[in-house]
């Protein structure tokens, strides 16, 4: 009896169920931006150029600052904040990136514009505070909001997100 498929058969098999485990354990996105209908998250490191950021700056002056909150670093520091999004209005996966890149002193930008949660609430006391807005304000201002810096951020998109939030 031959033995050496059945080893070769063992070693694929349990290498499969280590990469599967390791991508679970680790759902971090790479630089870039993951653009929905209601949102756009911007992914720790995400290095955009001085032209787009002023294009980007211009659209989100026009807006509520509560649709958006995007935080600039510099080697882990935090060195600008623009909006006011709530972080109880951002997905957590996300915050916890963003948290884990600062500590490990990367630059650039991140978080949230557009706030899903303005779509659909959630129950009292399930990730959500207050009284929210008419639907009308935070759905159609939300998604104005996406449709215009799209143009701008779409070049930064990343191909096959793979979304681990809790939306």
């Amino acid at each position: 009896m031959n033995m050496r498929p059945v080893s070769v058969c063992l070693a694929v098999g349990v290498s499969v169920t280590l990469i599967v485990v390791a991508c679970t354990i680790t759902p971090t996105h790479a630089p870039g931006v993951s653009i929905q209908e209601t949102f756009i998250e911007i992914y720790p490191g995400t290095k955009i150029s001085s032209e787009d950021q002023k294009a980007l700056d211009a659209v989100l002056k026009k807006f509520d600052k509560s649709l958006y909150k995007i935080r600039t670093y510099d080697r882990g520091k935090l060195v600008k904040t623009q909006g006011s999004l709530t972080d109880l209005e951002i997905d957590q996966t996300l915050l916890a990136e963003v948290t884990k890149a600062s500590l490990k002193g990367v630059s650039n930008l991140a978080d949230q514009i557009g706030n899903p949660m303005r779509v659909a609430y959630a129950p009292a006391g399930v990730g959500h505070v207050g009284t929210p807005p008419p639907l009308s304000q935070g759905n159609q201002g939300s998604k104005r909001l996406v449709r215009l810096v799209t143009p701008i951020l779409a070049k930064y998109q990343i191909a096959n997100v793979v979304k681990t939030g809790g939306r």
